[in-house]
C-alpha cells in the first residue's frame, strides 16, 4: 500500500467517525426545513434550492487525526468553493497562491453526504476573509470508506450586486456538520462601504471590502455559506470570528467576492505564462 493510499484510509476513518456525528444533525436540519415551511412559506424553497451547492468544511491535523476547525462553503464554478479564510487560517498564509507542490487539504463534504479532498488554492487577508478551495476527483462513501465514481458538478451559485437595506434574506451553512440546523432568516439591517483611506493614514479598525449587516444570526456552523436572497442568489459570504463581529452579523458582500474571484483568475493567467 502506498503512503499516499496509507494516509487516505485514514483520513477516511476519521471521516466515517464524523459521519456517524452527523446523522443527528442531519435529521435536525430536515426538521427545522419542515419548521421553515409553516412559519416561513416559500424560505423553506429557496433553501432547499441552494442546499446542493452549500457544503461542509473540515480542516484536519493528518499526523494526528484530530480536527481543527470547520465552517461551510458554497460551489462558485463546478470545481471552485469559497470559504472564509478564517476557517482554513491555521494551514494556510494570507494573501497567497498556492503552488502543486505545497498544496493543503481539507475534507469537503457534500449536500449528498459524500466525501472529497480539495484543496486550498487561493487565500485572502484577514480583512477579506475569503479563501478558495479546488475540489479533487477522489471521493469516498463516509460509510463504507470505499472510494466511489465521482459524482455529478454541483451547480454553482448566482452572485447577486443588487442588495439594499430591509432586503430579506437567508444565511445557510454546514448543512451536514456538526453545527447543523444553522438556517437562519433575517433582513439587510446595514450595508458597510470600504473606507477611503487618506494617503498616509492606517486605520486597522476600517473594513478593506464592502460588508452586510444582518440580523439573521450569523455563527461557527454557517460561517463560509452563503446569504442569500429570495432569488437563491448570492448577496454575501457568512462571515463569523473577525473582532468587529461581536454581537453582530456580518456577510462579505458579493461584489467583494466577485473582485476576489478577479484576483484568483488573474493570479492563476499569471503563473500559467510563467
Amino acid at each position: 500500500m502506498s503512503v499516499r493510499e496509507t494516509q487516505i484510509k485514514l483520513e477516511v476513518k476519521k471521516v466515517q467517525q464524523l459521519y456517524r456525528k452527523m446523522q443527528a444533525d442531519q435529521k435536525a436540519l430536515q426538521q427545522q426545513l419542515k419548521e421553515f415551511k409553516t412559519q416561513a412559506g416559500n424560505f423553506s424553497d429557496v433553501v432547499e434550492q441552494v442546499l446542493p451547492s452549500v457544503v461542509s468544511v473540515y480542516v484536519m491535523d493528518w499526523d494526528t487525526q484530530e480536527e481543527i476547525s470547520s465552517g461551510s462553503g458554497f460551489f462558485v464554478s463546478p470545481d471552485i468553493i469559497v470559504t472564509n479564510y478564517h476557517v482554513v487560517e491555521d494551514i494556510a498564509d494570507e494573501d497567497y497562491f498556492y503552488e502543486e507542490d505545497e498544496v493543503e487539504e481539507v475534507l469537503v463534504e457534500t449536500h449528498d453526504g459524500k466525501l472529497r479532498l480539495a484543496e486550498v488554492v487561493f487565500t485572502g487577508n484577514a480583512e477579506e476573509d475569503l479563501a478558495l478551495l479546488l475540489i479533487s476527483d477522489l471521493t469516498f462513501n463516509p460509510e463504507t470508506g470505499e472510494q466511489v465514481a465521482s459524482p455529478r458538478e454541483y451547480p454553482p451559485l448566482e452572485l447577486s450586486f443588487d442588495v439594499k437595506v430591509g432586503d430579506r434574506v437567508i444565511a445557510v451553512g454546514n448543512p451536514l456538520g456538526q453545527f447543523a440546523s444553522t438556517v437562519t432568516q433575517g433582513i439587510i439591517s446595514a450595508i458597510r462601504e470600504p473606507e477611503e483611506y487618506e494617503e498616509g493614514e492606517e486605520d486597522d479598525e476600517v473594513a478593506e471590502v464592502k460588508v452586510l449587516q444582518t440580523d439573521a444570526a450569523i455563527n461557527p456552523g454557517n460561517s463560509g455559506g452563503p446569504l442569500i436572497n429570495m432569488a437563491g442568489q448570492v448577496v454575501g459570504v457568512n462571515t463569523w470570528g473577525w473582532e468587529d463581529a461581536d454581537n453582530i452579523n456580518l456577510a462579505i458582500a458579493s461584489e467583494a467576492l466577485d473582485d476576489f474571484l478577479a484576483g484568483f483568475e488573474e493570479t492563476f493567467e499569471e503563473d500559467s505564462q510563467n
